[in-house]
């Protein structure tokens, strides 16, 4: 199967205000506090010789399993049931069928499919539920990262010989159809100022994806009617690169120490996530990077610079909880050290052990 790119570009653009959204979010009214929670558990991976989880980049939870990848170390999908029990894991690595060189990106589809993007080969690899390997998705298309909503899937950013131009594309899978999204040229000029390699697609419940451009303000949602700004960051630059600064950063791209390090320039918002009740981001600036937590009902916003749960960074989320990623290290913290002491849950923890999982419901 092989996807060509088409040449229709959609009109979505990033001429959106904050008069566009239904929910704005203004960073001057946000109050420090810390997190305090309904409902905490603590789930330990199993950690076996078969096992043995080298770096996590990203984790989804879905279909009742935990799907953890370590894309640089072992270059491996590992499988977990809701207790930690390891089911089992892709690690298929070649140029034969169902093999990858690269694992840049993955995904689930809604019957429990599991989508592999091979970034060097520029191709998806599609297994069942199981892990045993169905068919490849053969693409003409350079991009970083993807997300799956029913028939269709999103990549961004879209580049060519290291030139980005567009950051975001939709594909039809049964159609064969791809559309380009965000092309305008102002925009791409600054899409290549800084080149952070964060998932730019964030999974919330109730089938909604979250897509976050960088340099903007507006949060933007995948959902069944398509893509549609969401969520407005008011006051959130401090201030918004000048295209003074633009362009010094792009002639000085190799040097990251030059990229407004000692700034509070604004970048990205990433990690966003929903529950029912809530939502939390976190604002990137440099070097500053704080996470946020949005009560829907009362309307007020948090900063929790420290989660006491052992990470101050959210992970994702199921159902109506959040949930982190946990690697406790050998020089552990008090705070870390009395987790362990007073949690049943891992009362068998041991210092090589593979990342816990803590699945959480706020009480702010």
């Amino acid at each position: 199967m092989v996807v060509f790119l088409q040449s229709c570009t959609n009109n979505v653009t990033q001429d959106y205000s904050l008069d566009d959204v239904p929910i704005v979010i203004d960073m001057d009214e946000v109050v420090t506090d810390t997190l305090k929670t309904n409902y905490i558990r603590y789930i330990p991976l199993e950690t076996t010789k078969d096992c043995l989880i080298g770096r996590v980049n990203k984790v989804l939870i879905k279909n009742g399993r935990i799907y953890v990848a370590d894309f640089r170390r072992t270059m491996t999908l590992f499988v977990f049931d809701m207790d930690g029990k390891f089911l089992f894991k892709i690690d298929k690595r070649g140029q034969g069928p169902g093999e990858y060189l690269v694992l840049q990106d993955f995904d689930i589809q809604t019957n429990g499919d599991i989508y592999i993007f091979d970034q060097y080969k520029q191709k998806f690899l599609v297994y069942d539920q199981e892990g045993k390997y169905l068919y490849d998705i053969q693409t003409e298309v350079f991009f970083k990262n993807f997300c799956l909503y029913g028939n269709k899937m999103y990549w961004s950013p879209l580049f060519e010989r290291g030139e980005a131009y567009a950051c975001l594309a939709e594909y039809d899978i049964a159609e064969k159809k791809t559309e380009l999204l965000f092309t305008d040229e102002k925009y791409m000029n600054e899409l290549e100022v800084i080149s952070y390699t964060d998932h730019t697609f964030y999974y919330s419940p109730d089938s909604i994806i979250y897509f976050s451009p960088k340099l903007s303000e507006i949060i933007f949602s995948i959902d069944k009617y398509g893509i549609h700004p969401a969520i407005g960051i008011k006051n959130i630059s401090y201030p918004k690169p000048t295209q003074e600064n633009i362009d010094f950063w792009k002639k000085n791209i190799g040097d990251i120490s030059l990229l407004g390090a000692k700034s509070t320039y604004f970048i990205q918002t990433v990690n966003i996530y929903e529950t029912d009740k809530y939502i939390t981001f976190s604002p990137r600036n440099i070097p500053y990077n704080y996470t946020v937590l949005y009560n829907k009902q009362s309307k007020t916003s948090y900063f929790i610079h420290d989660q006491k749960i052992g990470s101050s960074r959210v992970n994702g989320s199921v159902g109506k909880y959040f949930f982190s990623v946990i690697t406790f290290r050998f020089d552990l913290r008090p705070s870390d050290k009395s987790i362990i002491e007073t949690r049943e849950e891992l009362k068998n923890w041991q210092e090589d052990d593979n990342p816990v999982i803590v699945i959480f419901e706020p009480a702010n």
